[in-house]
């Protein structure tokens, strides 16, 4: 069965260097599918369409043109097709959501209360696909990095903003889903905990932070027969790069200096190796060369502080394509 991947909200990135774009690459690497960003009438020769909300999704519609024409027929085109799932979210309300948009200037006029009716009916079937539905090898679990650390054979539990603290306040089963740990598993913990909150703390002890990360991690493996890995926290960003907004604690977009960061950063993964000695780390040099050659260079495109998805693990870090 040949399937595509599209958004009928929005275009999917076809920036390389995109976070965002990024996502839909991992999906589109372990359903097998092909993407089409523009959302054409080509979905309608697939057998299968899978809706790809966005990376950023929240539960709500960004329309920053407004509801126009072009999305109301993408969405028509899409809600033509027989076989349609839903990825990462159960599938929207979209009728609903648009209903409350009926009579803006910026509203398309077939955009009524019938025509939002029939599509909340016709959506209301669609099923979702969801990362813990997959039948991969692995799992990679964390925070926004994890696309980043994910090998290419697992599935990828994102959870954005998610702190090392929280993480193991919760515990590290709290990220699982419900489902019980296998084959290789890669925790991604950390980097949030360097840009905004360890150095806060003046009586902060590292080595029993890392300590109770590499106990849950794993007590993983002993209950489960499965091996843990830990990644490496990325390297430090370039304090002149523009960060989003969704991006700063408490009004700041990182806490303390660039130096003091880069030396955290250095002796968190000196502790990981003491205490883990598994580690899932990019190429050293990264960590030493000038940082906004690195911004410019690994980054994603534009702003914030992943790395840009051409140099994913998955790709061998850019040094063969080939994953490890």
């Amino acid at each position: 069965m040949n399937s595509v991947i599209t958004n009928p909200i929005s275009n999917i990135p076809v920036n390389e260097k995109s976070h965002v774009h990024g996502w839909t690459q991992i999906w589109r690497d372990q359903l097998g599918s092909s993407i089409d960003h523009k959302c054409t009438p080509k979905v309608k020769s697939y057998d299968r369409v899978y809706i790809d909300h966005g990376a950023n999704f929240g539960g709500t519609l960004n329309l920053f043109g407004g509801a126009t024409k072009e999305v109301f027929d993408r969405i028509n085109l899409v809600a033509s097709c027989n076989d349609i799932i839903s990825l990462d979210h159960d599938m929207p309300d979209y009728g609903e959501m648009l209903k409350k948009r009926i009579g803006a200037n910026t509203t398309y006029e077939g955009i009524t209360e019938e025509w939002c009716d029939r599509l909340s009916s016709r959506l209301s079937s669609v099923s979702s696909m969801k990362q813990e539905n997959l039948k991969m090898k692995g799992m990679t679990i964390g925070d926004s990095h994890t696309s980043s650390f994910s090998h290419r054979n697992d599935m990828v539990f994102r959870n954005d903003g998610k702190t090392l603290h929280g993480a193991l306040k919760a515990g590290i089963r709290s990220l699982l889903r419900g489902v019980t740990p296998f084959g290789t598993i890669t925790l991604c913990l950390g980097s949030i905990d360097i840009r905004h909150h360890i150095l806060r703390h003046t009586d902060f002890v590292l080595k029993n932070f890392i300590r109770e990360y590499v106990t849950q991690g794993k007590a993983l493996e002993t209950m489960y027969d499965c091996k843990v890995s830990f990644a490496a926290p990325v390297p430090v960003e370039f304090e002149e790069r523009r960060i989003p907004k969704s991006g700063f604690y408490k009004k700041e977009p990182f806490y303390g200096s660039w130096q003091e960061r880069h030396d955290l950063t250095n002796r968190f993964i000196d502790e990981l190796y003491k205490q883990a000695g598994s580690v899932v780390m990019p190429p050293e040099e990264w960590y030493t060369m000038n940082p906004e050659t690195y911004a410019k260079t690994y980054m994603e495109h534009g702003s914030s502080f992943h790395i840009a998805p051409p140099f994913y693990r998955r790709n061998d870090w850019g040094v063969t394509g080939l994953g490890t």
